[in-house]
């Protein structure tokens, strides 16, 4: 059992020293003399194996807290002396709302419209899928049709869809997880204009996700609770087919509560002659799993950053003949620099007007302690920034082409000694 090995805080030393200590103290192994030393760090080497072989545990599921789901429709057809509306509806559900109408009585116009958002959930995460349908037409230059609506994460009493992460039996509140969110859009079909927000103009203009923030929410989400954060998406005219996806992590606590703020809508209007037809489907899935044992940086992997980060708080008992001053030196160059020929740069994906992507490659830092790790920031959106990462290469998938994002990247070494940044540049 781990509790019963000799670790306990180790007093009076910086992160630096700490962590110089235990490296040097492990490079230094073969060369102790004591046979009670090399069992000591024997045994401080094996909860490290420990802590890089332990598996994931799963069973952490979504609790619904509050919060709800809104659809909507608003129709119109007109070709006088003929007409059919104008009509609207909205309601609202908690598990799940819908929402349609079609045009009967104008010749020459007519319009349908269908708005459809339900969730489900299981023992690791929760789904959200949205189906909006727009379509009008107009057929002769007096005659106009309208067809538009939404669906959104909202009811009559807060803004958002609120889940709690709950334990199973073998957890408990405040042990950490890490939240996975899967997000997907399909407009097969794209005459017309489709957007993917939250809100409207005014109040919420992007999709996020929270931790954190508690309902009742009358307007946007608080900046500082966004976890992760994501621009309208607008597709108008877009062709025959068009879609996008992303995967994102971010850590959390059992017991804390997640925020979904989303809306999909679709509108097809206009005077004849015109025929518009939108289908958008857009789904999210979130689920959790725990933490892996070790991972204290919450990157998925057990490595030698971990290991510096155990030596910040633990290690007692082992004495070293020399102990190295503390490293304060960052990565080499400094500031970062971009590879030749790895500057921000745009590249398509072919499928469709939305699978662009933004590809850039930094300079390969050097630095003694070896761990080298690198940071892409996109300056203009916060969610196509990559945190830290052990390769040089970043791409992420953007959208729309001809965006001309900003990014700038950066490195740090195993001690977290960090670079300047490099020149901010647009990917085009």
């Amino acid at each position: 059992m781990l509790v019963s090995m000799e670790i306990s805080p180790l007093q009076g030393r910086t992160s630096g020293q700490k962590a110089a200590y235990l490296i040097q103290y492990y490079k230094q192994l073969t060369s102790f003399h004591s046979i009670n030393e090399k069992k000591k760090m024997k045994r401080y080497l094996t909860i490290f194996v420990l802590l890089c072989t332990a598996s994931t545990v799963y069973g952490v599921h979504f609790n619904y807290y509050a919060g709800g789901f809104r659809a909507n429709y608003d129709v119109y057809a007109w070709n006088s002396p003929f007409f059919d509306g104008p009509w609207s509806q909205t309601q609202d559900g908690t598990t799940s709302t819908s929402v349609s109408r079609s045009s009967t009585s104008v010749p020459q116009a007519s319009f349908y419209a269908l708005n459809d958002i339900r969730s489900e959930t299981s023992t690791n995460s929760i789904r959200i899928q949205s189906l909006s349908i727009a379509e009008g037409a107009a057929d002769t230059g007096a005659a106009y049709a309208r067809a538009r609506g939404f669906n959104r994460t909202q009811n009559a009493l807060t803004y958002g869809l609120f889940y709690r992460i709950m334990p199973d039996a073998n957890e408990q509140v405040g042990d950490d997880v890490i939240v996975y969110y899967n997000h997907t859009a399909n407009i097969p079909v794209s005459i017309g204009t489709t957007f993917l927000r939250i809100g409207g103009s005014g109040t919420m203009d992007h999709i996020a996700i929270t931790r954190g923030q508690l309902p009742p929410v009358t307007g946007e989400p608080a900046r500082e609770n966004e976890v992760l954060r994501f621009p309208d998406v607008n597709v108008t005219n877009g062709g025959p087919r068009d879609w996008f996806s992303g995967i994102h992590a971010f850590p959390a606590l059992i017991g804390d509560v997640i925020g979904i703020f989303a809306e999909n809508s679709t509108t097809v209007e206009g005077w004849g002659t015109m025929t518009g037809s939108i289908y958008s489907t857009f789904s999210m899935v979130l689920s959790v799993r725990t933490v892996l044992l070790g991972d204290s940086d919450y990157d998925n992997d057990v490595d030698f950053f971990d290991l510096a980060n155990l030596a910040f708080n633990w290690l007692v008992g082992v004495e070293v003949v020399t102990e190295p001053p503390p490293d304060t030196d960052p990565p080499e160059p400094n500031p970062m620099q971009w590879a030749s020929g790895g500057e921000p740069r745009e590249i398509y994906g072919g499928g469709g007007s939305f699978d662009f992507s933004a590809t850039m490659t930094a300079e390969t830092a050097m630095d003694p302690s070896g761990g080298i790790q690198y940071e892409f920031q996109c300056t203009d959106v916060g969610g196509f920034s990559s945190g830290w990462q052990g390769s040089p290469t970043y791409t992420v998938l953007v959208g729309g082409s001809g965006q001309g994002l900003n990014f700038r990247s950066r490195a740090r070494d195993l001690l977290g000694n960090t670079t300047g940044w490099s020149s901010t540049l647009p990917a085009y």
